[in-house]
């Protein structure tokens, strides 16, 4: 299969550009939904010492002129979506007297929508003068910002804060490329033949796969914009001790962390579907050229993953398989995930769900470099209120263990289901890692806390699976011998 030709990417200097493909999606699930939340980037830090308000304003300013894609806006030209870059204009910020009380006052500021059309896609707010510190809480639309944008936003806004307090106008490095650059080089290698076999091409191992994936029964989906679903969070811990031994076990099979998590994920998926060929979708950085590394912007695409399982290997197998097609999944990386569903949702044996309704995460951006000294702590990331899929599971690591987030749609599942399947992970990983040749099928679930572990049993319905399993393999060896 041909390999799409990469474009030169240069500097344009244009004020009226395309959309990039990740962009496009998240400009047609705002305009189906407006007003909703589901793609605000809510980022609270506190502060080690009170905020200057004029310095952090001449510093937001400085931040804005040197990114473009912060001071865009977006609308129609042509019947198609565009993207309007603007001048710098100061970033709009408040200033609240006192204390930030908890996360229920940060929630209107958080979840307040943003309205592409006509304001650039960054706010922020400062609680100042409280007992505890000041907090700043700075709000970006996702179609301006992903996480690996995370390091050189607040990078330079730590740079421009220190030039500001000095005294001095803050002045940052201009950028050799900018994102509009990159939207339109984006388009230029998409629009290539090339481009379009390999999404035919990988269509059809997609649609291949049994879709509309559920973790035990759940209620029928109902028919809502992706920007209208409601959603929760929980969150959970992964102990130091844990994390260490995934490493210790990623590196003997010269695999990643992320090979052996997604692979303890796929277990536990597989115990609560009873299936064995699934999709699951995970998060890409796709910053597929070294100029646009030091940018702020969205790049990141989904890439569904085709998972196939058989309750009969080791978990070492399993890691080996997942790590092959974690790898292939890298040519997949650039395949606009709109045009995927777009296509899917063209098929009409396929059933009428998303193409990818579960998702796994695990983010491995560098932290922004913010000195010997930091004058606020690492930014937090606040729920929205929404959900963008049936189910996510986020890991993000946190000094020596791993903090993990499940983002779930109310409609699909409950509190308590989501506890289940989270500790099922906790438990089914810990004995993965302990004992990698183990068949999957014998992989415990739950650990009661008194007496011994009943491996494979699910929420709701009791079951016992490796008894299932059991007898499966004699009625096999069976038939066999027959």
């Amino acid at each position: 299969m041909a390999k799409p030709p990469t474009p030169p990417l240069s500097r344009r200097a244009a004020s009226v550009a395309p959309l990039s493909y990740a962009q496009e999606r998240l400009w047609f699930i705002d305009a189906a939904a407006p007003g909703s939340a589901v793609y605000n980037v809510p980022l609270l830090t506190r502060w080690n010492e009170p905020v200057d308000i004029g310095a952090l304003t001449r510093a937001l300013a400085a931040v804005v002129a040197r990114h473009e894609v912060l001071r865009t806006t977006y609308g129609l030209r042509d019947g198609r979506p565009v993207q309007y870059v603007g001048e710098p204009v100061p970033v709009p910020l408040e200033v609240i007297p006192g204390a930030l009380r908890d996360d229920e006052e940060l929630a209107p500021h958080a979840r307040a929508p943003f309205d592409l059309t006509t304001a650039p896609p960054l706010r922020c707010v400062v609680w100042q003068g409280g007992a505890d510190g000041d907090a700043m809480l700075l709000v970006v639309h996702h179609i301006a910002v992903d996480g690996w944008s995370l390091t050189a936003l607040y990078e330079d806004l730590a740079e421009a804060y220190e030039q500001a307090l000095s005294g001095a106008v803050p002045r940052l490095a201009e950028l050799a490329v900018q994102y509009a650059d990159f939207a339109a080089w984006d388009r230029e290698a998409g629009g290539h033949p090339a481009m379009a076999e390999r999404l035919d091409a990988r269509l059809a191992e997609i649609l291949a796969v049994p879709g509309d994936l559920a973790l035990g029964p759940c209620p029928p989906r109902r028919a809502l914009p992706e920007g209208e679903r409601l959603g929760r969070q929980h969150t959970f811990r992964l102990p130091s001790q844990l994390v260490a031994n995934t490493r210790e076990l990623a590196t003997r099979l010269r695999a990643t962390d992320f090979v052996v998590l997604f692979a303890a994920f796929q277990a536990v998926v597989q115990r609560w579907t009873g299936q064995e060929e699934f999709l699951l979708g995970t998060v890409a950085a796709n910053r597929p050229h070294p100029g646009v590394e030091q940018l702020v912007g969205f790049f990141v695409n989904t890439v569904p993953l085709r998972c196939r399982l058989d309750a009969r290997w080791s978990f070492e197998r399993l890691c080996h398989e997942v790590r092959g097609e974690s790898f292939r999944a890298l040519s997949h990386q650039r395949l606009p995930f709109d045009q995927l569903t777009a296509r899917a949702a063209a098929d009409r044996s396929r059933p009428q769900g998303p193409l990818v309704g579960v998702g796994f995460v695990l983010q491995n951006m560098p932290a922004p470099r913010l000195g010997d000294r930091p004058r606020w702590t690492a930014p937090r990331l606040l729920p929205t209120g929404t959900a963008k899929q049936d189910l996510t599971l986020v890991l993000e690591y946190d000094g020596d263990g791993i903090l993990a987030t499940v983002e779930y749609d109310i409609d699909r599942y409950t509190e308590e289901r989501v506890r289940a399947v989270s500790g099922h992970f906790q438990v089914l990983l810990a004995a993965a890692v302990a004992d990698p040749q183990a068949p999957l099928y014998r992989l415990p679930l739950t650990r009661p806390a008194a007496g011994r572990p009943r491996p494979g049993v699910l929420f709701g319905e009791e079951r016992d699976l490796v008894g299932e399993y059991r007898e499966r393999l004699a009625t096999a060896e069976q038939g066999d011998r027959a």
